[in-house]
């Protein structure tokens, strides 16, 4: 066994607590990095393969997206769901991903559970079963997965199009999920060879970032993984793409309401010394509210979405500039036009480069980002493990800030020169088409060689009573507080483990505060307030935070709108500067007002596009209990909000009666309250009272069900839903937890039965959601439209399942140690104590309650959760169906 250990000096990048990585490498070629971080009691894993979309044959192409899949599936030793059982009992999160280049897998756990994920990593890597069976099922769902994002969505389509018009050879041209035809010819044979061929240790990098002792970790490493055999992937001869001489064109037409384009350049891989150059110029353009395409493009409503996007790989890759443009209107700006004014930014950028203030404040951005990205445990492990894993250098991502560190405009000059040329670019147009775009796909036989559903295996599975402890602290304890005179609350958490502050505020501008006449209003009144005050203008006031590496986020919620600044500490008091000028003083132009609106205009067409939207405000529609009872934005109630309005609103809703700040990070708690006081202290609430949010009542009319057809869509979106508890209630706690059960996650009975054992979604799962006086339930699953009366069988099947009989006893202990061991996990960063702080105090619960909460989940019964579901679970179901779907077709039994 080899090992490095490496010391990067980058100006002050570091941060001083975090020891430095340890670089390995196992007899049997597994690279492994270990970085010990001592804040809170939590190990992300993350192995990735040297192995993605541009290792593919043509006839396989996409079969290293599939063998991801695969590889969740289950080994000898870890049948059909444990790894989600092992995942769930410990209270962590799991998932992966692949891209063109790399197939990447991540655990974050509680520290003392890091076995789990050695023991999941190396049983995977070279024991999965992929039996015919499960290849048969996995089939239908990775062919769901690209119907929903690529076939039905247009920018999912643009991209493809773009990729194989822009390439002429490279596989980047290829889309890494697959075509449709490759991945219904996908069997266990050819998974297995691909397999066998590429996931071993001498093609993967593990890295483990926590709280541990590095030695400690190593010696584990080595037990689980040294005996699994090297493996010996083949060495590939790079295809190189031609060199582009002339523009392209390329148009394709769907049943969408946007029309949209991007912009693509070819340039070089990431370890070219013109990469980083290229990610600032990338930033410059579209990178938050003051970069240069918003400015010229979003600020005076020009266009809808702008995104400019570096993307090199391993190989050479694209660098594009994306648009999504207004609806057409006669007097409207062309798609020429905006053509036009991008050249002249780029024309601009390769005369004179990016402007020296502007330069400067991107490298600041730049060296907060990575500040805060180091502050996470799983990102600095992803940041590490993909860089070691595609461009063997661990250490990429600080190299690449020493670039950034030392260029200077003629260096963005003479880059933006090479790669930005007319006869350079490749243009993909999407025409909506609003309607049927292309011959649709042709009926599907429901899975094959598919069992009926089968119990869920728990054999040999342990949920001892180790797992069943309570935490002895609070998340929240040492929460110092702090009212002004004006009522405004203040919270502090003080942690100096890292040099970052996250600030989280309310206030009460809800949109459950009026009538659904003015359905809208509190989303545009809180979006107005983004635009900037008198003296600073949108791109300016949100200039300030951006130039420090830092954004605003505020959005209206059903009570309250919310927002959240996170700042380096030295920026703590901009951060204050810019939520006072937000909350307290916003321009409300009526050029700002007017824009607005055509955005929201604009949503509504976008929202006409997604058959989950439609579906969502179909059943908004049928439960309600009156008209007053649908929240439904629409043109009718937007052409009701006048600027006026939204003025009263804002003066009526946004005081400090009501209002809470709260700050977790590298803080004094009596700076902080000084602060506040300077900031808030003049701060007035008006003589009205304020309105009392009223929330939608559930209807008491008989089950219903409504089906939306969707020319030329062909996923199917499916909402099951019935009224659940309120807030607070005596069955709340066990009706939350028999759901967890039910459709939390893979590993649940609707994500066994629906996704694992059928092949018949790809999204599957239940949810649901409680205030004060009521609540709903709502299952859910996106599917073919041949699938949907299987799947709705299914879907109730389990239900009845759960209201009838009781759970196992290792089932409920599985959640309970779930909520457990997310506990600590979710106390990993500062954001998400921020945020879990304000939702506290919000509704109005005790610093304790995570520890109430998880005395009230320990004492609960396999009878209290099916005493729960009988309660709620009954004869009136409401199903709202929307998509490529007959709206003649019978939910009531399963096509076969």
């Amino acid at each position: 066994m080899k090992t490095l250990i490496i010391s990067i000096a980058v100006l002050f990048f570091s941060l001083s607590f975090a020891s430095e990585p340890v670089i390995t490498t196992l007899d049997n070629g597994l690279t492994v990095i270990i970085q010990e971080i001592h804040y809170a009691p939590v190990v992300a894993s993350v192995i990735a393969y040297d192995v993605g979309s541009r290792n593919e044959r043509s006839d396989i192409l996409g079969i290293s997206h599939f063998c991801e899949h695969l590889m969740f599936k289950g080994t000898p030793d870890m049948p059909l769901g444990r790894f989600w059982q092992i995942v769930q009992r410990d209270g962590g999160t799991a998932n992966a991903f692949t891209s063109d280049d790399v197939t990447c897998y991540y655990i974050v756990l509680p520290v003392n559970r890091l076995d789990d994920a050695l023991a999941i990593e190396s049983d995977r890597m070279v024991n999965c079963l992929i039996d015919s069976a499960e290849v048969a099922s996995e089939r239908n769902v990775v062919h769901e997965e690209r119907r929903s994002r690529t076939t039905d969505s247009p920018s999912g389509t643009l991209w493809e199009t773009l990729a194989q018009t822009a390439y002429t050879e490279h596989p980047y041209m290829n889309p890494v999920i697959g075509f449709d035809e490759n991945i219904l010819a996908y069997d266990h044979i050819k998974a297995r060879e691909y397999y066998e061929t590429w996931y071993c240790p001498s093609n993967a990098v593990l890295t483990l970032v926590g709280d541990f002792d590095t030695d400690e970790v190593l010696e584990k490493v080595e037990a689980y993984f040294r005996d699994i055999p090297a493996g010996s992937p083949p060495v590939q001869t790079p295809i190189v793409e031609p060199l582009q001489t002339e523009s392209r064109y390329v148009e394709v037409d769907h049943a969408s309401n946007l029309p949209r384009f991007i912009m693509a350049f070819h340039v070089p891989n990431v370890l070219n010394v013109d990469s980083p150059l290229l990610d600032l110029i990338a930033s410059y353009l579209s990178s938050g509210v003051s970069s240069r395409l918003q400015r010229v493009l979003i600020e005076p409503g020009l266009v809808s979405g702008v995104g400019a996007w570096n993307g090199g790989g391993i190989d050479p890759g694209l660098f594009t500039i994306s648009i999504t443009m207004e609806p057409f209107e006669e007097d409207g700006i062309t798609q020429d036009e905006v053509i036009s004014i991008i050249w002249d930014e780029l024309n601009s950028i390769i005369s004179d480069g990016i402007p020296e203030d502007d330069l400067f404040d991107l490298k600041v951005r730049q060296r907060a980002s990575e500040i805060f990205a180091q502050a996470s445990p799983t990102g600095l492990a992803m940041d590490l493990c993909l860089n070691q894993t595609m461009y063997d250098d661990a250490f990429l991502t600080d190299r690449n800030l020493v670039i950034i560190e030392a260029a200077t405009p003629d260096d963005i000059s003479e880059a933006a020169a090479k790669y930005f040329k007319p006869e350079g670019v490749t243009l993909a147009v999407l025409n909506p088409t609003g309607g049927y775009a292309a011959e649709g796909s042709s009926r599907q036989e429901l899975p094959t060689d598919i069992e009926e559903p089968q119990e869920i295996n728990y054999e040999g599975l342990e949920v001892t009573d180790d797992f069943l402890r309570i935490p002895e602290h609070s998340l929240f304890e040492g929460v110092i507080s702090d009212t002004l005179d004006n009522g405004l609350q203040l919270f502090v958490m003080e942690n100096h483990s890292f040099p970052t502050v996250s600030v989280v505020f309310a206030t009460p501008i809800g949109s459950y505060r009026y009538g659904s006449e003015y359905a809208g209003l509190a989303g545009i009144t809180s979006s107005t307030m983004l635009r900037g005050t008198d003296e600073l203008p949108r791109a300016d006031f949100h200039e300030r935070l951006e130039s420090k590496g830092s954004s605003i986020y505020f959005s209206a919620g059903a009570e309250h709108s919310t927002g959240s600044v996170n700042v380096l500490t030295e920026h703590l008091e901009l951060a204050f500067i810019s939520i006072s000028d937000l909350l307290l003083n916003p321009a409300f132009r009526e050029s700002d007002y007017d824009i607005l609106m055509d955005d929201a205009e604009t949503s509504l067409v976008s929202r006409s596009d997604r058959a989950w939207s439609i579906a969502s405000d179909s059943m908004q529609i049928i439960t309600a209990a009156t008209p007053n009872d649908i929240r439904i934005t629409t043109e009718e109630t937007l052409q009701r909000i006048t600027l006026p309005e939204v003025i009263d609103f804002y003066e009526l809703a946004c005081r400090p009666e009501g209002s809470v700040i709260t700050v977790v990070g590298d803080v004094d708690a009596e700076e902080i309250f000084a602060m506040a006081a300077d900031y808030f202290g003049d701060w007035e609430s008006p003589p009205e009272p304020l309105p009392k949010a009223v929330y939608p009542e559930f209807t008491d009319a008989p089950g219903d069900t409504v089906i939306v057809s969707m020319p030329g869509k062909a996923q199917v979106v499916v909402l099951i839903r019935t009224e659940s508890p309120a807030d607070n209630s005596p069955e709340d706690v066990a009706f939350s937890v028999m759901n967890k059960i039910l459709g939390s996650g893979i590993g649940s009975w609707l994500g066994h039965s629906v996704r694992d054992e059928q092949g018949l979604a790809y999204s599957v799962g239940s949810y649901s959601r409680s205030n004060d006086s009521s609540g709903t339930f709502t299952a859910y699953l996106s599917t073919f439209g041949d699938y949907v009366p299987q799947a709705v069988n299914s879907v109730m099947e389990e239900i009845n399942r759960i209201t009838n009989e009781d759970v196992r006893d290792i089932e409920l202990r599985i959640v309970q140690s779930s909520m457990i061991g997310s506990h600590a996990r979710s106390g990993s960063g500062y954001s998400g104590l921020a945020w879990g702080l304000t939702a506290l105090v919000l509704d109005e619960k005790s610093f304790d309650y995570d520890i109430i909460h998880l005395s009230e989940v320990l004492e609960l019964s396999p009878e209290d959760l099916r005493h729960a579901a009988e309660m709620y679970f009954g004869d009136d179901w409401f199903i709202a169906v929307a998509g490529g779907v007959n709206e003649s077709v019978d939910l009531t039994a399963p096509e076969q």
